[in-house]
């Protein structure tokens, strides 16, 4: 039994959540001789007070699962800062018991957390990075990174997101106002201020476009924001929207803006490749693997309101640059992010790394562009 781990399972509402979601929903479909189960290391709503229980309960269903020998591999999802020690402890335990163990990384922020630990945290995040089996990045510039910072890692491999897509690329009416959307949680690394200021600016405020703000966190402060800037007619917000919700924007807009300070790979920028659409965002964390400037998208830098007021002004201007891009962006995806792709990858890492895996892999799916599944 593989027993992957990560904060919330599949219910976690941000990108870690929506992963190990569809990764497992396409493994019971199609890999269904890979057995697994997934272990809610924090709880399905974030709530804090929560997570001391929730981790306790994952410590004692792993540790009965590694004293009776049905643990193959443990395959453990990370972000930073709470998480590095959640997370080490179970890797831990899991070398006590000699259980092989990936580590998946996503966080943004764990370089930083990092490089602002003290001397005893470091050794301690050193450790915990030595013992696993494989260490798994979203990106070339995290790989690059984990390489570079922990060189007696035994294995670093690059593994990008992946989402399910439709087959073909939805049709999108060209009349009206181009419609914007924000895809994410509402903090202040995402750079929602710096959205709403480029577009309150002449380059964009004159033009015809619509924005819609989906995500979870601190609506009221960007909602004043938006008043503020007088475009309250403008901008709406959704506030959290499930999987059937966020496609149902997808659909429906014309370009996803993602101007994060810091990211790992963002669920929502390869869902949008996967449906076409013209992405402008910033090449922070592993995104540049996915959106190469002019041909997927277009790059801006982080915090950069004045260039990023002009890309926006660009893509709501020209439909055919919006039509060049999002062609783009889905043939890419067809490429590298199907979640075909990342099955055929999560199989061969599980197989080179678990005890007693099948000597024989089952036969799987073809690779392939795959209609997006429900809810």
């Amino acid at each position: 039994m593989i027993y992957i781990v990560s904060p919330g399972g599949t219910l976690e509402k941000g990108g870690m959540g929506r992963i190990v979601d569809n990764f497992t929903t396409d493994l019971r479909e199609n890999r269904p001789d890979v057995k697994f189960e997934v272990i809610d290391s924090y709880g399905p709503d974030a709530k804090f007070h929560l997570m001391p229980f929730y981790f306790a309960a994952a410590m004692l269903r792993l540790f009965g699962c590694f004293v009776t020998g049905k643990a193959q591999l443990v395959h453990i999802h990370m972000a930073e800062y709470g998480s590095v020690l959640r997370k080490g402890l179970i890797v831990a335990m899991a070398s006590l018991f000699r259980v092989p163990v990936v580590l998946h990384l996503h966080g943004g922020r764990f370089p930083k957390h990092y490089e602002d630990a003290k001397p005893l945290s470091r050794w301690a995040i050193r450790h915990m990075m030595e013992m696993t089996s494989e260490v798994v990045v979203l990106g070339e510039y995290w790989r690059n990174w984990v390489v570079t910072t922990f060189p007696a890692v035994r294995r670093a491999t690059l593994l990008h997101n992946a989402v399910p897509g439709p087959e073909t690329i939805p049709e999108r009416a060209e009349d009206g106002p181009v419609r914007l959307l924000f895809l994410g949680r509402l903090i202040k690394l995402k750079g929602i201020d710096v959205l709403l200021d480029a577009l309150a600016s002449e380059a964009c405020r004159s033009r015809s476009w619509q924005l819609t703000i989906a995500g979870d966190g601190d609506l009221e402060t960007y909602r004043a924001q938006a008043k503020a800037l007088g475009l309250e007619e403008r901008v709406r917000f959704t506030g959290w929207l499930d999987q059937t919700g966020c496609r149902k924007e997808l659909v429906q807009a014309h370009v996803l803006v993602q101007p994060s300070m810091f990211e790992g790979l963002p669920m929502s920028v390869l869902e949008a490749m996967a449906n076409g659409l013209t992405i402008v965002a910033t090449p922070v964390g592993s995104v540049g693997d996915a959106i190469a400037d002019e041909e997927t998208g277009l790059l801006v830098p982080p915090g950069d309101r004045t260039a990023l007021a002009e890309a926006l002004a660009r893509v709501i201007d020209d439909a055919e640059l919006r039509r060049r891009l999002g062609q783009g962006a889905r043939r890419r995806f067809e490429r590298q992010f199907d979640i075909a792709v990342y099955r055929e990858r999560i199989v061969e890492i599980y197989r080179r790394n678990a005890r007693g895996w099948m000597s024989e892999p089952a036969p799987t799916a073809s690779i392939g562009p795959r209609r997006a599944r429900s809810g």
